[in-house]
């Protein structure tokens, strides 16, 4: 598959260079550029692509969970490059993405450029770890993720717990996600999606918030201030 066939498939009329990760049979140490040499993991994928060239990171995964295991924080701070999972679209759990280790810090996967795509995957952790996603670029467009937040009940008893932080977050779009989980308790004062700084017009168009609670306690969205919400639309 060529680059420009890759295109119309995300949507896009053009790409650049693609790197493929396979979770089950990849390996870290050989070039990325084709299925035979897939990566092993998202983080070694994304050190290979370029700001700016529509760079696109493919999960494509031949067994197991069809997750990867991240050992460290990402930080996707490269403009317009996407990550695409190749599996069934279903909106609960694609069965391609990343589970991060317990040597990951907080937060888990940040995206602090503009127009990136990221679809069709899951973003998944069992460790005592609070806030999975932060968001503080604009302009980028997720559709059918699942941003899970960790599962660990250590964190999910955690006032800071959170599966998105949207901080300064402008225009960006979820579209059929899925943010939260309901596998595991969570308890206390949490959060599933905090907006806060100034974050204007992020839509969450057909999303899910999923929620498994002992107390009742937990809040799905939570806004810091009036600047937090404006134009946001669920």
């Amino acid at each position: 598959i060529y680059p420009e066939d890759i295109a119309g498939m995300i949507g896009l009329p053009y790409v650049g260079d693609v790197y493929y990760v396979d979770p089950y049979a990849g390996n870290d140490n050989q070039g990325g550029g084709t299925q035979k040499e897939a990566l092993k993991t998202v983080a070694a994928a994304y050190a290979k692509c370029t700001s700016g060239k529509h760079d696109v990171v493919i999960i494509a995964p031949t067994g197991g969970t069809g997750r990867t295991t991240e050992t460290s924080a990402i930080v996707w701070a490269k403009r317009f490059t996407h990550l695409i999972g190749s599996c069934a679209p279903t909106q609960t759990a694609p069965r391609a993405g990343m589970t991060f280790s317990s040597a990951v810090v907080s937060p888990m996967f940040t995206v602090s450029e503009n127009g990136c795509i990221f679809k069709n995957i899951t973003m998944s952790c069992s460790s005592d770890i609070d806030v999975m996603m932060l968001v503080t670029g604009d302009y980028n467009y997720f559709e059918g993720c699942h941003i899970q937040g960790t599962t660990n009940a250590t964190a999910g008893a955690d006032t800071p717990w959170r599966a998105i932080v949207m901080d300064g977050a402008n225009e960006n779009l979820f579209v059929g996600c899925t943010i939260g989980h309901d596998t595991a308790v969570r308890s206390g004062v949490n959060i599933s999606l905090e907006q806060t700084g100034v974050c204007a017009e992020n839509i969450y168009r057909g999303c899910l918030f999923v929620i498994y609670s002992d107390d009742g306690l937990e809040n799905i969205v939570k806004k810091v201030n009036n600047d937090a919400a404006r134009g946001i639309v669920i």
